[in-house]
């Protein structure tokens, strides 16, 4: 096993993450010319004299860097030869950092790296969808390193994982502890956000997609087992279908919660609480934040009201999204999932099955999954709030 874990930039921590077996850190700045995975406000502040000494203390303790250039969308800015200069001073600041390893999600900007910067190690991300033998064919043949397969979906499809490590040699990563749920529709237009959010355009930029899941997650609390994760115990499973690497969520959280999901997945333990291992709020300690992170990404004249936004604001923090709370809402029991839990999709294709026929993760959510009901009450309430603001244009009333 070999373990991409997200960065959090506490250069102390590199010296514990050495002692597993951790590959690589992944990250980038909170913004910059490509844009990336996860917008603007979630990224931790970062200096090029931070990330210098934060790849070098790695490199001492042999763990390699990947800065991720993974923005499903570029804008069509990459046709101007403005941004195509910028590329190459940032591609070459990488370089003198000593970055050796990237992860994009479009083609031509691997290309782009590859004929300019043969050097660099290539990964491509989740974005790009690779989840057919087709679509990984066609990343090798243009050239990339290693490829994220599309794990939130065919994490739980063996037949469709078996055909892909069949048909592709090298490095296939598969994403262990997200919660995203399979097939989701708004995929799209989420990646798409999140890459206009990260490259550096200060376009505000509400996570439309993220209410309507966290929504779905507190009013069938089954998504939370339904969600393609993997279970640290069921790390051996995969290596039997070839697949030895693994990437772990999530950029920013605090160190403890980084070091508990790095243990978990090393040891193949779930330890008290499953939910501790593969949602991205929640913490007990305060992620980092910007300076004025509320005035640099939500209160700019021309924009919104500034108390249109309370509803959204209070919802994050009393969710624990970028802030901290006392407890973790959610509890997925380990101990009330089956030990063949795995199993139980060898003969179940859920991309062919409506769930309302099937009931295999409704029953085990049952047993195994309980949220806080005072929270639970309180943020569906938030939430519906502020999605009404949305979609009825109040958030935009003078």
């Amino acid at each position: 096993m070999k373990l991409s874990v997200a960065a959090n930039y506490d250069c102390k921590l590199a010296a514990e993450l050495a002692g597993y077996p951790v590959a690589e850190v992944y990250g980038k700045f909170p913004a910059d010319l490509v844009g990336g995975g996860r917008p603007s406000y979630m990224g931790t502040p970062l200096t090029r004299k931070d990330l210098a000494a934060y790849v070098s203390t790695l490199d001492r303790h042999g763990i390699a860097f990947n800065y991720l250039l993974n923005s499903s969308c570029l804008g069509n800015r990459e046709w101007s030869r403005t941004w195509q200069k910028k590329l190459m001073r940032l591609l070459g600041g990488l370089g003198t950092l000593g970055i050796r390893r990237l992860t994009v999600s479009t083609p031509y900007l691997l290309e782009r790296i590859k004929a300019a910067f043969p050097e660099f190690y290539v990964k491509v991300g989740i974005y790009a969808q690779i989840d057919t033998p087709r679509r990984a064919r066609f990343w090798r043949d243009l050239g990339a390193d290693a490829l994220t397969l599309e794990s939130f979906s065919i994490n739980r499809d063996f037949d469709t994982l078996r055909a892909i490590r069949q048909a592709v040699d090298g490095e296939l990563q598969l994403i262990a502890n997200h919660p995203c749920v399979p097939n989701c529709p708004m995929q799209p237009y989420h990646q798409n956000g999140f890459a206009h959010s990260s490259d550096g355009s200060r376009r505000l930029f509400i996570d439309y997609c993220f209410l309507n899941c966290t929504m779905k997650r507190l009013e069938d609390p089954a998504t939370l087992i339904k969600a393609g994760w993997i279970r640290p115990e069921d790390i051996g499973f995969y290596e039997q279908l070839g697949f030895e690497h693994f990437k772990l969520l999530e950029r920013g959280i605090p160190s403890a919660d980084l070091l508990r999901r790095v243990k978990a997945y090393s040891s193949r333990t779930s330890g008290d609480n499953l939910a501790e291992l593969i949602l991205p709020y929640g913490f007990t300690k305060t992620p980092q934040k910007q300076r004025f992170w509320l005035f640099r990404h939500f209160l700019r004249p021309g924009q919104v009201r500034p108390w249109k936004l309370r509803p959204f604001y209070s919802m994050l923090k009393e969710q624990g999204m970028l802030f901290a709370l006392d407890h973790n809402p959610f509890h997925i029991d380990p101990a009330k999932i089956p030990g063949d839990f795995i199993h139980g999709f060898e003969q179940r294709r859920c991309s062919h099955l409506a769930c309302e026929d099937c009931h295999y993760c409704d029953d085990i959510a049952a047993e195994a999954v309980t949220i806080d009901p005072a929270f639970r009450e309180q943020q569906l309430g938030r939430i519906r709030q502020a999605a009404q603001s949305l979609v009825g244009g109040g958030l935009w009333d003078a």
